[in-house]
């Protein structure tokens, strides 16, 4: 179970130093942008949950000119940061116009939203933070306009393998958060009436001269283990170097990996008198 008090400190702790070690989430959402640009859909409203620092503003704008973007984050600091860049743009309220762009601080397991409302949902990298997903697919679905589009980006169980592993072997708990299966995540959405969905996935590796160097990534995203509790030890010099040391064994050419599974998909909100099928996997 995720508690969110402890998550909405890490990600306000973390606003400042997420730009600069995001780089696979960067990524992500760039590879999430190209899957976008292959769908026609014209969206007037766009929210953008989990938009963090409003990395993804631009690409919003570049796909869509001026439509409304909402940025909906769960740390009232990182939207903060998101509205000082809009602001260190010269002239841009003169371009979008001054209401282009709005933000709210709140959970995406609990959306404010005017119910059918928003043309294209979008979230990348932060469904994994939900405590329901159920729920969450749900609230989307509520607030999408008939024939909008709910796109996303999550991370699947493979995600810090070598990780998990090591924490397992050494005190028989995992402390990296648990990640959905994608099978699971497509009978989610059509148990909550999306129409068509269609999922796929990708493996991310990256690589790193030490495990400090990893934990400095972690914990400057603000992506720490937020599973409710406190397990005794974990958090000392003699255990660090005893991951350190099991983390070795994987390294390769000099390197230690780390790697990410991520799943893409994306599913419509048709009327009740369409039909929808049951989701599609994809395989590349």
């Amino acid at each position: 179970m995720i508690n969110k008090k402890i998550k909405r400190i890490a990600f306000n702790r973390a606003a400042m130093t997420y730009d600069k070690y995001s780089v696979l989430q960067k990524q992500i959402s760039i590879d999430l942008f190209d899957r976008l640009s292959l769908i026609k859909i014209a969206p007037n409203y766009i929210l953008d949950l989990g938009s963090g620092t409003g990395e993804n503003n631009s690409g919003f704008k570049n796909l869509y000119k001026n439509k409304k973007i909402i940025n909906y984050d769960f740390s009232e600091r990182m939207l903060m940061r998101a509205k000082s860049k809009e602001k260190d743009f010269l002239g841009l309220n003169k371009i979008l116009g001054k209401n282009n762009i709005s933000y709210i601080c709140g959970d995406m397991e609990h959306l404010p939203i005017k119910k059918n409302l928003i043309d294209l949902v979008w979230t990348s990298s932060s469904l994994q933070w939900c405590t329901d997903l159920n729920k969450t697919f749900l609230g989307i679905k509520e607030i999408l306009n008939y024939g909008g589009l709910f796109i996303f980006s999550t991370f699947g169980p493979k995600t810090l393998t070598e990780l998990s592993a090591i924490n397992k072997k050494l005190s028989q708990n995992d402390t990296v958060n648990s990640f959905t299966d994608m099978h699971e995540i497509g009978d989610m959405l059509v148990a909550n009436g999306f129409s068509d969905p269609v999922l796929d996935s990708d493996e991310y590796t990256l690589t790193y001269s030490n495990v400090e160097k990893l934990f400095i990534d972690i914990k400057n995203i603000g992506a720490t283990s937020s599973n409710g509790q406190q397990k005794n030890g974990l958090r000392g010099k003699n255990y660090f170097k005893k991951i350190a040391a099991e983390y070795d064994k994987y390294k390769k050419s000099g390197l230690l990996p780390a790697t990410y599974e991520v799943i893409y998909g994306h599913a419509w909100n048709m009327n009740k008198n369409q039909n929808f099928k049951t989701f599609e996997i994809k395989h590349e």
